[in-house]
């Protein structure tokens, strides 16, 4: 099993994913954001069995997913430093939907979900800001995210950005500071940091979806940790 997580996230939560997992550090140098340069969910878009990576991915990823025998293939636009060429990966399915800012996805996922109805939301930052639980609940940080799930019907709860931590702004994402693997979701950071902790816990709960903390801080948004394998 493999997981790619930020290479500046708290060390003991790096240290206590490898007891697990054969883990990729994941950090770029000059393509994008410094703040996000590290941040998976900029350069990786994930399928169930699948991964779409931007062409211009640091090749110490591309090495990674070659010797873990990863299936990927690569998308259309590169990585930049702008709006609009830096979310067009950052975005979420389920069986039946593609979440995303409208205009903002990489060609190549939307022609591959092309039989998938768009919820068009109004943060490109959608992975960022979301953290998809199963094809029906979500869990977001994002108010306007919230309202477009919630109008389509979709479980889902909102919750507090201000306690998450992410160097050189005043607060974080959600979606960053975790990934689901095998009904088990990984948190950079406690719950018990998150004065909505618990609320967090029993959404996470009723769906079926263990927690596991990797370290005993605050929250902190890596850019969501990507899993793979057996």
């Amino acid at each position: 099993m493999w997981a790619i997580i930020d290479k500046r996230a708290p060390r003991e939560a790096i240290e206590k994913l490898k007891e697990n997992f054969i883990v990729l550090e994941f950090s770029s140098k000059n393509i994008t954001y410094e703040e996000v340069s590290g941040h998976p969910d900029i350069f990786i878009f994930q399928e169930k069995n699948k991964l779409i990576i931007a062409p211009n991915s640091p090749q110490e990823l591309i090495d990674f997913l070659d010797n873990q025998k990863v299936n990927y293939t690569f998308g259309k636009k590169e990585v930049g430093i702008e709006l609009n060429n830096s979310t067009q990966y950052n975005c979420i399915i389920t069986d039946e939907l593609l979440l995303h800012k409208k205009g903002f996805t990489d060609d190549v996922i939307s022609k591959k979900h092309i039989d998938k109805k768009l919820v068009e939301l109004p943060q490109s930052y959608t992975r960022c800001s979301l953290t998809k639980v199963n094809n029906n609940s979500f869990i977001t940080s994002d108010s306007g995210i919230y309202k477009a799930l919630i109008k389509k019907g979709l479980n889902t709860l909102l919750v507090d950005p201000k306690p998450i931590e992410l160097p050189g702004y005043p607060y974080g994402f959600f979606g960053g500071t975790n990934g689901i693997f095998n009904n088990t979701s990984y948190f950079i950071g406690s719950l018990k940091y998150h004065h909505q902790g618990n609320l967090i816990k029993k959404f996470l709960e009723i769906n079926n979806v263990t927690i596991t903390e990797l370290y005993q801080g605050a929250l902190y948004d890596g850019g969501g940790i990507f899993f793979g394998g057996n």
